[in-house]
């Protein structure tokens, strides 16, 4: 079910109103020493293949390419302007929708991508689009409860033990694991309480990584795999069975734009 695989055949004759479109997004950023630089595109593009298998959906190529400007700093990093960003998905999710696909969802791998996907929905709305858009936005939000329970360690968020022990069990050639020793030094992760400062995430993740990646293992990365994989595929099941979401929003054009509309 890649997009990139199937013939214009196989496109022409899918349920247009059923069928969810799956765009994984991800970054090239640092990711430690020890994990590849599209760690994030990678992983969560395996996750909506398993995803797409389980529930008869379309998977699009993933997006390497987005926002990144706080790891500028490390070699490697790649990022995109957040305008050149949300052009991007908007071209992209428009093309969908142009093939006859009504149904689509953003799956984000990469939590800096978080507050210009917020912003990409809300300007969708603005520009009044007619497709069904859908963000997953938090990456690790189906399994926090899973993350409770196989981790050795407290500290969760960028190349730790809970990313490294998925990307052990599904790219284990990629992973440099004799690069790291222990625990990331961390710096403060906030200058000032209570505010968001530029310099939040460049003075906290000062090695690129945190917590202590060498807790992870290939049965913790199995484990947290398969719960991700279960988690989206119940999200998925339920977008594929809405049919509010274009009651809803022609209700609210109507009222908004009027006859604009």
């Amino acid at each position: 079910m890649k997009w990139e695989e199937i013939t214009y055949y196989d496109i022409r004759n899918l349920d247009k109103n059923k069928t969810v479109v799956l765009l994984p997004v991800g970054s090239i950023e640092v990711h430690g020493p020890h994990l590849p630089l599209g760690t994030d595109a990678l992983s969560i593009h395996r996750v909506c293949i398993s995803v797409a298998e389980k529930t008869k959906s379309l998977v699009l190529p993933p997006l390497f390419y987005a926002y990144v400007p706080e790891n500028r700093n490390f070699p490697g990093t790649i990022t995109l302007s957040a305008e050149t960003f949300l052009k991007t998905l908007e071209e992209i999710c428009d093309e969908v929708y142009r093939n006859g696909f009504k149904k689509i969802l953003i799956v984000n791998g990469h939590g800096g991508n978080i507050r210009p996907l917020r912003l990409f929905l809300r300007e969708m709305m603005a520009k009044r689009k007619k497709y069904e858009l859908y963000i997953y936005l938090h990456t690790w939000a189906v399994i926090e409860d899973t993350i409770r329970e196989v981790s050795e360690t407290s500290v969760h968020e960028h190349a730790c033990e809970i990313e490294t022990s998925y990307m052990l069990y599904l790219f284990p050639r990629l992973c440099k694991m004799d690069r790291v020793s222990g625990e990331a030094k961390l710096g403060k992760k906030k200058i000032v309480e209570n505010v968001e400062a530029m310099t939040d995430w460049i003075s906290y993740a000062i090695c690129g990584y945190v917590g202590d990646p060498t807790k992870a293992t290939v049965e913790k990365g199995k484990i947290l795999f398969e719960k991700w994989v279960e988690g989206l595929v119940k999200i998925v099941r339920e977008i594929k069975e809405n049919t509010e979401y274009e009651k809803i929003m022609s209700e609210y054009y109507e009222r908004a734009f009027g006859n604009n509309y």
